[in-house]
């Protein structure tokens, strides 16, 4: 009887030590780790209470409020996290990566100039770039995020205001022209245009025909074998059709370019023949 007493009794404190131990390995339901997140400067922006064991939803953080304007052409965005985990064991800090991106001119339009008054306007010579500095999640010997730098040319996503010739011009000469980057509405430019009329034309009789590519090769004739030339005023513009400075033959084949087009075209184009 003595023994069957001592049996039991140790079946009692065995359960009673099991129930106050939890075995290795096996966490407790409601045991729960605390993950930090800071902002682009360090500060803390959130804290995430995540059970144990399981991956913390940092899709339920709002990283839009860490959006701002450095300067006008200058923004900051949230990039990425500098640690994800999958799950998480014990409390736990990770930070807020950037990506910061500026908007620079390296170069205004050239072509000021334009020989038709319809058909879009050309951007010539405009370089615009986008700088993009992303934080990285590597950290270097002092102990910074890394940034990885790209630049990229958006010259052919920007925009003009107005938007073509004929709206330029619509209301006389020497209008301003404003170009906008991609997504933006403040102009990261703004210039003067103007419009030549009367391009080879070079007799002045209001007309372009096969007789002014004559009248060109008259002048460059007289040029070459040292000849006086008299131009009227504006003259000198019409004959020197390419804009390089000389009256010759290429002026004159340029004329007969644009007088084909005429006999073919409704609206032939000047700047259509001068960027071929």
């Amino acid at each position: 009887m003595k023994r069957r007493k001592h049996t039991i009794t140790s079946i009692i404190c065995a359960a009673a030590v099991m129930s106050f131990c939890t075995p290795v390995g096996v966490l407790a339901e409601d045991e729960t780790h605390t993950l930090t997140l800071l902002d682009f400067n360090g500060d803390v922006m959130a804290q995430l209470a995540v059970p144990a064991g399981e991956k913390p939803d940092l899709d339920s953080v709002d990283t839009s409020v860490l959006s701002e304007y450095i300067s006008v052409d200058t923004e900051k965005r949230f990039s990425s996290w500098s640690e994800v985990p999958e799950t998480l064991t014990e409390d736990m800090t990770i930070q807020a990566l950037y990506r910061q991106m500026t908007i620079s001119l390296e170069s205004a339009p050239t072509k000021t100039e334009f020989y038709d008054n319809f058909g879009r306007i050309r951007l010539t010579g405009l370089v615009v770039t986008i700088t993009i500095s992303t934080q990285l999640p590597e950290k270097d010997e002092d102990g910074s995020f890394r940034i990885e730098t790209d630049k990229v040319d958006i010259s052919s996503a920007c925009t003009t205001s107005p938007q073509t010739l004929d709206e330029a011009f619509a209301d006389g000469n020497y209008p301003t022209v404003n170009v906008y980057p991609p997504g933006s509405d403040k102009p990261i430019v703004s210039y003067t245009i103007s419009y030549v009329s009367n391009l080879g034309d070079a007799d002045m009789d209001g007309l372009i025909t096969s007789a002014d590519a004559s009248y060109i090769l008259g002048i460059y004739s007289d040029l070459a074998t040292g000849k006086k030339v008299t131009f009227a005023a504006g003259q000198t513009k019409r004959c020197n059709v390419n804009g390089d400075g000389m009256i010759d033959a290429g002026d004159a084949a340029l004329v007969l370019d644009y007088y084909s087009d005429a006999a073919t075209l409704e609206m032939p184009s000047w700047e259509d023949i001068l960027s071929q």
